[in-house]
């Protein structure tokens, strides 16, 4: 037994060069640990972009923010208000492209028929999208009534924001009985359906943009106040909140220092779903009549008229339909990509 135990620890003996330690550079590249100093929108940033769906669908909204906003100079607004009975109901047209529904031809009775023929068109003269029941262009209406429903929706949105971030950090930073009373008055405010501020609104103003953005921005920001005021109960509680009370900064000064930044992830993310609910609401009382009206367009303007023809011309309602759904899938998937992005609970 005790002759195998020394066979073993002559086996096991190891020479002093063994212990040798190893060379300066491999012993800092075995404990190196690759960790990128990254500032908290930077990464975001690089949770966001790992988000396909949202990536996408952030390059769609600025594509087309820049080609509704961007389009403007070269829109002729006579041609958006006054008619054209000899252009009216004419079918897309694209130049070179020789697909039925897109080459000026209409399916009448079974048969294909060149409406821009039997109409005289010039041969120079077409229409993209085609035209509407005044033979004015659909793709200038949808641009310009894209328009007008961001631009519906960023007021309202912009209205929302401030005052549901005020209202909110206010309720959330005094407490007590301020606190529940600026909750009754939201409570008050919520139970009120949008739709009747509208008609309040209609009773004061006239339809238009200023009734639908006016009824938006009374209605919609009690969202954000809640939401914001849960999130202030939360952060003032905290020790660098309670380190700059002890300092004696002012209430205002600590909001907007303290809480604003600490708030900024809820506040992206809550107004990236505020400005689809806009765009579908102001959609909805321009089509079923109580919005804005002609002369003037949108995309809720376009789907009322397209609905008209809808069984004879589908084209008219199609394509506003499609970019009203473009614009409202594009938002929703932006704001989940932000809330995950956003999230710390999410961080890979």
């Amino acid at each position: 037994m005790e002759v195998g135990i020394k066979q073993m620890e002559e086996k096991i003996k190891l020479s002093p060069e063994s212990f040798e330690a190893l060379p300066k550079a491999e012993e800092l590249d075995n404990e190196k640990i690759a960790a990128p100093s990254l500032t908290f929108v930077q990464d975001a940033w690089r949770r966001l972009k790992m988000n396909k769906g949202a990536l996408i669908s952030l390059f769609v909204i600025i594509l087309m923010m820049v080609v509704a906003f961007g389009s403007t100079p070269f829109i002729n607004h006579d041609s958006l208000v006054k008619s054209a009975p000899q252009y009216a109901n004419l079918p897309a047209k694209i130049p070179g492209v020789p697909i039925n529904g897109f080459n000026g031809k209409l399916k009448v009775s079974g048969e294909w028929v060149d409406e821009y023929k039997q109409n005289n068109v010039p041969s120079n003269k077409y229409f993209v999208l085609g035209t509407d029941y005044l033979g004015h262009s659909l793709a200038q209406r949808i641009i310009y009534g894209t328009k007008i429903s961001l631009i519906v929706a960023l007021v309202a949105t912009f209205f929302d924001l401030t005052l549901g971030v005020a209202y909110g950090i206010t309720s959330g930073w005094r407490g007590g009985r301020v606190d529940n009373i600026m909750q009754r008055i939201i409570e008050v405010i919520s139970s009120i359906p949008s739709l009747v501020i509208v008609v309040l609104m209609l009773v004061v103003l006239k339809p238009g943009m200023t009734s639908i953005i006016a009824a938006i921005a009374i209605s919609s920001w009690t969202t954000m106040a809640r939401m914001i005021r849960a999130e202030t109960l939360q952060l003032k509680s905290q020790e660098y909140v309670l380190a700059a009370r002890t300092l004696g900064e002012t209430p205002w000064k600590i909001a907007w220092k303290h809480l604003v930044p600490n708030l900024s992830s809820i506040i992206i993310i809550q107004t990236m779903y505020t400005i689809p609910t806009a765009i579908f609401f102001e959609a909805f009382l321009s089509f079923i009549g109580i919005g804005i009206s002609s002369p003037q367009t949108s995309l809720g303007v376009l789907l009322n008229d397209g609905q008209k023809n809808f069984q004879f011309l589908p084209y008219q309602m199609w394509y506003p339909a499609i970019v009203l759904c473009i614009l409202m899938i594009a938002f929703n998937l932006l704001g989940d990509g932000l809330r995950d992005a956003f999230d710390p609970k999410t961080r890979r």
